[in-house]
């Protein structure tokens, strides 16, 4: 509601007209200011005798509509999974958990096999997530691929914008990668075969000056062949696995699918992988720094 600036008025003129829609048969949740107000009571520490003390489904999926969040969001339930092809309109959902999570957070640690995106050159991004989901044309076609790759973007291309915002640089987001995927674009192997020499290098003098300022909290950690193998084994089901502080966790598989959860058991185990990774690589940010701009002299 604070986000979207309503107040109990408007949420519930907007419920009232998203119920209409969502249940034509006279079904529909009654969700008038009184029972915000009374939703709204149940959150407060001490919460009055009137507080809501159970919410409907059909509640849930006209709230969750207005305030443009997921209903396992609102629900609070834990381990979700989304395909983006088979629910493409919910990239809004994943945005909005994330930047949630993301200003909360003091420290954001991402693993993957690839630069995230905020990391990425738009034009360099665009070009790998085609690479990336090119076997999507075996399981739908062309169609299929350019939507998955859309979605993609457009995500990517959110985070980049909100990556430099001075109100999110108290946090710190550090990436790690393995040496050998960072290798692969400098050398246009395997995914990055196809783009062109003069976007992979744009794109690693781009990181160089990203890392290069340590005021706006970004940092690379380059992992060692030897250093992976035991992060190799938890990451295996995975490309990409992100941890926010202990509250939030993200993995993205292979297929293109996400999944996430709020429950801190879950972060905690992949964000003490990553810490000790981290405790492990050894190298300085100088170090760090030394070898993308090797790499990006490599490139001729």
């Amino acid at each position: 509601m604070n986000e979207l600036g309503f107040n109990q008025t408007e949420l519930a003129a907007r419920c009232a007209m998203t119920g209409q829609d969502q249940f034509p048969d006279g079904q529909r949740a009654n969700i008038t200011r009184e029972r915000i107000a009374k939703i709204l009571m149940h959150c407060k520490a001490n919460p009055g005798k009137s507080a809501a003390r159970v919410i409907s489904s059909q509640e849930l999926r006209v709230l969750a509509e207005v305030l443009k969040v997921s209903i396992e969001w609102l629900a609070g339930r834990d381990l979700v999974l989304w395909d983006p092809l088979a629910e493409p309109h919910r990239a809004s959902h994943i945005l909005h958990i994330m930047n949630e999570h993301e200003d909360k957070a003091t420290e954001v640690l991402i693993w993957a096999e690839y630069l995230i995106s905020p990391l990425e050159t738009p034009e360099f991004m665009h070009k790998h997530h085609e690479a990336l989901f090119s076997d999507v044309d075996i399981l739908g076609g062309q169609e299929e691929r350019r939507k998955v790759v859309q979605i993609y973007d457009s995500i990517g291309n959110a985070q980049r914008k909100r990556l430099l915002d001075s109100k999110r640089k108290r946090r710190k987001l550090i990436q790690f990668i393995f040496s050998s995927d960072i290798k692969r674009i400098a050398l246009g192997t395997e995914e990055y075969a196809g783009i062109h020499k003069g976007l992979r290098k744009a794109c690693l003098e781009n990181l160089a000056n990203l890392i290069s300022d340590s005021s706006d909290g970004i940092e690379l950690v380059i992992i060692s062949a030897k250093e992976a193998q035991q992060a190799k084994a938890a990451f295996r089901d995975y490309d990409s696995i992100a941890v926010f502080d202990e509250g939030f966790v993200l993995w993205r598989y292979r297929s293109g699918r996400i999944a996430w959860s709020e429950y801190p058991m879950h972060a905690r185990r992949y964000r003490s992988v990553l810490k000790g990774l981290q405790m492990g690589s050894g190298g300085s940010g100088s170090d760090t720094l030394r070898a993308v701009r090797r790499l990006v002299g490599s490139i001729h």
